[in-house]
């Protein structure tokens, strides 16, 4: 920020925040590794699209809530929205107020110490979702105070991730015992080393497809952790791989490890339960996977979040991960559509709907609502986005049951 935006004023008004100003990436990037920052103002008012160097430097720093500053044309401009929706937690349109600014910033500020109080800042790795069984799973984990917990789920479901976005939070240390890396000498070692390990760091152990380690490791961790010897510093999570529920108890475990496995049980859920969680996870996905190819895609078409909503995704997140990123590499315009994506025989077309009529009609409305929804309802403005008269915008509203969401 400018100083004569005010920030100089902001400064000497309330003593008891610091304001630091960099005009480079590189002295802001050296400021904040050896800082601790909580909030982060970034004025983009001056540019006209999202620098990708830009978004590749912010994914570096998600720890921090940052505030974008822009123009209300800024704002228009699907690009901007992105930027805002990935990487900030608010924004705040210039020409700077000192007073809603310095709002902004305390409730950052104060969010990000309620959910660090809470446990619950899950979104800064890549655990996205607001399916109750899948925040559920997250609850349950913050309030397990046990040092052994095991995530049973299809293969795909993201236990792994799980696991290292908890560690994160928790400010822990992620390690993972992967058993088709072991060898079939020397292979109690590793674990050995760990188990004993001494110094007072927090370790959040994985251990992934549990149901196939050899039996004698299998009696070898159940002796360490049933009989205590599990050092208080560390916790321990197995990872289960189910086919389908009837068969979780199945596979050639020992009787003291089954035991083990089944005292403190969590089912992470199915991608294709998880509703609305699909189209989030394939957003976010797209918008992370695009940065990284060097594209710029602003998102799905509708047609392309029907088939996605539609298919039953039986490689869970894996699959749609693959798929996202396939849809990126083919896509050479703004939104990944169905002709993208390989998704077999999931968009199912009634005769009605090859009317190109109704094609017409369906656009329409779908223009106007995004158009309302970006200037906040006001007939007025959305009509001259829309080049269209006021009557005739509100007649189209009638036409359509067009209704905002609150």
């Amino acid at each position: 920020m400018q100083y004569a935006q005010g920030a100089k004023a902001w400064i000497n008004r309330y003593p008891g925040w610091t304001l630091i100003r960099h005009v480079s990436l590189d002295t802001a990037g050296f400021y904040l590794e050896h800082a601790d920052t909580s909030v982060g103002i970034l004025d983009c008012s001056g540019l006209d699209k999202p620098p990708v160097q830009l978004e590749q430097w912010l994914d570096n720093y998600k720890g921090i809530s940052w505030i974008a500053l822009l123009t209300l044309r800024q704002l228009y401009k699907k690009e901007w929205q992105v930027f805002v929706a990935i990487h900030c937690y608010d924004y705040h349109t210039t020409p700077v107020s000192e007073d809603r600014l310095f709002i902004t910033v305390g409730r950052a500020y104060g969010m990000k110490r309620l959910k660090s109080n809470l446990g619950l800042s899950f979104h800064q790795s890549d655990l996205i979702g607001r399916h109750e069984k899948f925040n559920n799973v997250f609850i349950a984990m913050n309030s397990n105070h046990n040092q052994c917990l095991t995530l049973a789920g299809e293969p795909g479901t993201g236990k792994r991730h799980i696991v290292k976005g908890f560690a994160k939070v928790k400010g822990g240390i992620f390690l993972e015992v992967n058993v088709f890396c072991m060898e079939p000498d020397g292979e109690l070692k590793p674990l050995e080393k760990i188990f004993s390990k001494t110094d007072d760091s927090v370790v959040f152990i994985y251990i992934n497809h549990s149901e196939q380690l050899p039996e004698y490791v299998q009696r070898y961790v159940s002796e360490y952790v049933l009989n205590g010897k599990v050092k208080s510093n560390i916790s321990l999570f197995f990872g289960v791989d189910l086919i389908s529920s009837e068969q979780k108890d199945k596979g050639g475990f020992s009787p003291d490890f089954l035991l083990l496995l089944n005292q403190f049980r969590l089912e992470v859920p199915p991608l294709r339960e998880r509703g609305q969680d699909k189209i989030l996870l394939a957003r976010y996905y797209l918008y992370k996977i695009s940065r990284e190819q060097g594209k710029r895609i602003l998102g799905f078409t509708n047609a392309a979040e029907k088939m996605m909503m539609n298919y039953e995704w039986p490689g869970n997140i894996t699959e749609l991960i693959e798929k996202v990123r396939r849809g990126v590499s083919e896509c050479e315009t703004e939104y990944v559509g169905v002709e993208h994506l390989d998704l077999e025989g999931e968009l199912l077309l009634e005769p009605e709907n090859l009317s190109l009529r109704k094609a017409r009609e369906e656009a329409d409305a779908l223009a106007i609502k995004r158009v309302l929804d970006l200037v906040s309802g006001r007939p007025g403005r959305a009509a001259e986005l829309l080049c269209i008269s006021r009557a005739s915008l509100h007649r189209l509203i009638a036409r359509y049951g067009i209704r905002r969401e609150p």
